[in-house]
């Protein structure tokens, strides 16, 4: 295994230089397990958890047993024993927190060898429900006792987390409707804004079949990584910006009874220093509300079909909390 410059390590884009594992659920296809994230980064959309029986762009049907999955590299040095990986669940939300999260089981411990990756299945099945609409978020957490997670739910700050935002097929015809939560994860009042970039991908059903190194829906909601620019080329697909909005309706955030709360005083003051340190522009705000400390909010967004004359359409909602994007959510509307 090559070992990395110095350059490399003084920016945080790998594993120490010592004989010990290094564990990496990927948030976007060319991660390399640095973290905290840039701000921007749509962390909520990892490629690297799986759910069958899917349809060619991973959407699972309502009702019916799904096995969910996580694959998990190994960049270290060593390898890691007694790997487990934890699934939970959680209704579409802006900004996952442990009070909104469900479990849904683990997987059997593995050993990953140094420079390898095992696909880690949940022994307990998922059922998708209509809860609040046609959406709902994943998460896995893993760790072993060489290589620890270290701050739960937060794929942001932890490479042992991931979070992906998985569609619950309807029937034909019908938008795609969802009640998503946003949330404060902090203890203190916070202005929260949702923010909104929407692109278009033309002859996106190109990417089927392709045999790419993600899946055709990641590389839709991830057009824009360095390690799709090749394959993107090769198909002839261009990404184009859309005007904000098209083909998605956002209603007006309304305050609900529940709270947002599990998170200390020290993850939420690492949440603050990760979107403080390099501000980002997440696109037009669509929605505000202040929220009192743990609080939690409901706005619907409907999403039609069909997408926009032969274009495949990716929304990419972000939330903002106090100035640091808490979370996010893609919606898909394909031709």
């Amino acid at each position: 295994m090559a070992h990395q410059t110095e350059g490399q390590r003084e920016k945080g884009e790998g594993p120490p230089p010592t004989y010990t594992p290094w564990l990496v659920v990927r948030a976007t296809p060319s991660d390399k397990g640095k973290r905290p994230v840039l701000s921007g980064t749509p962390f909520c959309a990892s490629p690297d958890i799986g759910a069958a029986p899917a349809d060619p762009w991973g959407r699972v049907r309502p009702e019916e047993e799904v096995t969910v999955s996580v694959t998990v590299q190994n960049l270290g040095f060593a390898t890691a024993a007694g790997v487990r990986a934890t699934f939970w669940w959680a209704e579409a939300t802006g900004g996952i927190v442990p009070s909104n999260a469900k479990r849904i089981g683990t997987s059997p411990r593995v050993s990953i060898a140094a420079g390898q990756a095992e696909t880690l299945i949940c022994g307990q099945p998922w059922t998708p429900h209509f809860i609040a609409g046609s959406h709902e978020c994943l998460v896995v957490e893993v760790s072993c006792l060489s290589d620890p997670l270290q701050q739960s739910f937060r794929p942001d700050l932890d490479r042992h987390v991931g979070q992906r935002n998985m569609t619950i097929l309807e029937p034909e015809g019908h938008p795609q409707s969802s009640m998503l939560i946003l949330t404060n994860p902090f203890s203190e009042e916070v202005t929260t804004t949702l923010h909104l970039r929407s692109f278009a991908v033309q002859s996106a059903e190109r990417l089927l079949g392709f045999g790419l190194h993600v899946r055709p829906v990641d590389a839709l909601v991830h057009a824009g990584d360095r390690t799709l620019t090749d394959a993107f080329a090769a198909l002839g697909l261009e990404v184009g910006d859309v005007e904000t909005g098209t083909g998605l309706q956002v209603g007006k955030p309304d305050l609900k009874e529940g709270e947002a709360y599990g998170f200390s005083e020290e993850i939420q003051r690492q949440i603050r220093l990760r979107g403080h340190a390099a501000p980002h522009d997440f696109g037009p705000e669509i929605a505000r509300i202040t929220l009192p400390p743990a609080a939690v909010a409901h706005v619907e967004v409907t999403t039609d079909l069909g997408g926009l004359n032969g274009r495949a359409l990716i929304h990419r909602l972000t939330q903002v909390a106090d100035g640091v994007d808490v979370g996010g959510y893609a919606l898909l509307s394909l031709p």
